[in-house]
Order: C-alpha cells, then structure tokens, then sequence
C-alpha cells in the first residue's frame, strides 16, 4: 500500500464487525465511491465469528487512494461478550475507532449495509461547515436481499418522522458524517449506554447532536439490512403504505389484518401529521404504537 497514513484523510470510514461474508460487499461498496479524494477504512474486530480470509481479500483489493486500517485487539470490550464495556455491538471499538481515525470526518458502515457510489461525496458537500451531517437511507430485506423502499419515517433527521415527539428525530448510525473536532466528546455515548441489553447507543449519539448545525445530502444512499418480522404494526402499515408487498415477507400471525390495516388509515387520517398524533396519544401509548422492529441499532 502506497498510501500516506501520516497525512490526514479527507474522510474515514468506521466499521466494527465480528466478520460476517456480508462485509465484502460492505467494504467494496466503499472501495467504488465516486470520489477523488483519500479514504481510511478502519475495521475494528469486535470478534472473529467470521473467517479471517474475508478481511485478508479485503485488504488485497484495497484501491491506492484508500487505506484499510484494521484494529484486532484479541479480545471483546463488549459485555456480552465478556469485556466492560456495555454497548452489545462492539463495546468501545466505535468509539475508539473515532477518535483513532486519522481525519476530521468520520462515517460509519455496519458490516450487513452498503453505500452508494456517491454517499461520500454528497455527504461531504452537505457537511461542510457543519458539526456533522446526514444522509437518508433505503430499506432492503435482510433475508433476501430485495430493495424495499426509502426510509421516509424512521431515520429522517432532527425534528421530523415518526420519533420526531418521542426523542426529537433520529439518524441511523450508517448516514452520519461527524466533524471529530466540533464533536469531540459525543464519541463515548456508543460505547456507554444505557439501554437495557446494551443497545440504544446511536439514539444517545443523536441526542448529543441534534441541536448543532447539521446538513443533510436529502438523499437515501445507505442501504440498510432490516428484518420485517417483529415489527409494529404502524411500521408495516408505513411500509405498505409505501408500496412492499408486505406478503412476500410475512406470513400467518406476523401479517396483520385488514382490521389492523384500517385502524392504522384511520389513525394517519384523524391528524394533519404523525408528529401532531404522537403527542396526542402521549408518550407511553405512542411508543407502543409505533415503536418495535428494530429501527435502530448500535
């Protein structure tokens, strides 16, 4: 590798995996952005569930502009796996790999999603002069791998979607772009949260965020793996509403009913906005409602 590592990145890239074969496409989808400038890729192993030969590939692949750094520290830091620190996913790698990124910009990409050719340099063009920055994201079908829809609700920035009243908004961890140096001290919510089952570390990231400047590139260049199964019945009507053939992916007692599918229109046609009908039912009644399915992780 030819590549400078002394001389800082124009943006870097942070990925903490246990080294599923889905990290391939993860990685090569960085490796083919249409951007001119110079790229660290920083694999952090949570732990090696996967094979070793994976991220060997990787490294033989890796394009002159863009440098893999990969950081195996031989054991967990993650609870769960018997480490300290309490985040499920990856322990304090995501934070540590922050700060270890040798650029002021830093991205994140789990290892089951992928990025569009051009999610860097849009994310770069909506970032600069901001603290940080997002971009939108589309849903994919995590078992079979079928595009579904953009993300219209869930993870759509400060003050909008469907946790607009509940927690202010939300963005996934795989849209942010986060200048290090406006942001220095927001890094340790990933590896301290304080969610039951170490989760919910993305959601104190955004917290932390969401009242300094952002830009958004409006555009949904994440693809983002998400199982259908286990979710409310709001975010498949959401989906259905958004044209997924929600059949195709559910089955018996999972696909809810036309009488579910009624309450659900008439909840969305008694108010002029979701946000307006989430504060109308309260907190409790809403989360209920609309919460479940895992919109978000670590």
């Amino acid at each position: 590798m030819s590549t400078d590592l002394q001389r800082p990145f124009d943006v870097a890239v942070v990925m903490t995996t246990v080294v599923r074969p889905t990290i391939l496409q993860a990685v090569r989808s960085v490796f083919s952005q249409q951007f001119e400038g110079r790229v660290q890729i920083l694999i952090g192993i949570d732990r090696w569930e996967g094979e070793r030969g994976l991220v060997e590939q990787l490294q033989r692949e890796c394009p002159d502009r863009v440098a893999i750094t990969l950081v195996d520290l031989g054991y967990s830091t993650s609870a769960h796996h018997g480490g300290v620190y309490p985040s499920r996913f990856g322990g304090s790698l995501k934070t540590v790999l922050s700060y270890a990124a040798n650029s002021r910009h830093v991205t994140y990409l789990d290892d089951d999603n992928w990025y569009a050719p051009d999610h860097l340099a849009r994310l770069l063009a909506a970032g600069e002069g901001k603290a940080w920055a997002f971009s939108l994201r589309h849903f994919v079908d995590a078992e079979t791998g079928d595009l579904l829809c953009p993300d219209r609700w869930e993870s759509t920035g400060p003050g909008a979607g469907v946790y607009a009243t509940l927690q202010g908004g939300f963005v996934d961890t795989n849209c942010y772009l986060i200048d290090k140096m406006a942001c220095h001290e927001v890094f340790a919510e990933w590896a301290m949260t304080r969610s039951a089952g170490g989760t919910g570390g993305d959601r104190q990231v955004f917290a932390r965020l969401k009242d300094r400047p952002w830009g958004t590139s409006a555009t949904p260049s994440v693809f983002y793996r998400t199982c259908l199964g286990g979710r409310s019945p709001y975010s498949l009507w959401r989906f259905r509403q958004a044209g997924v053939a929600l059949d195709r992916y559910l089955r018996g007692a999972e696909l809810p009913g036309e009488q579910t599918w009624a309450a659900c229109a008439a909840f969305d046609a008694r108010f002029a906005s979701l946000e307006e009908a989430l504060a109308s039912w309260g907190v409790e009644m809403a989360r209920q409602f609309v919460g479940g399915g895992g919109a978000a992780r670590d």
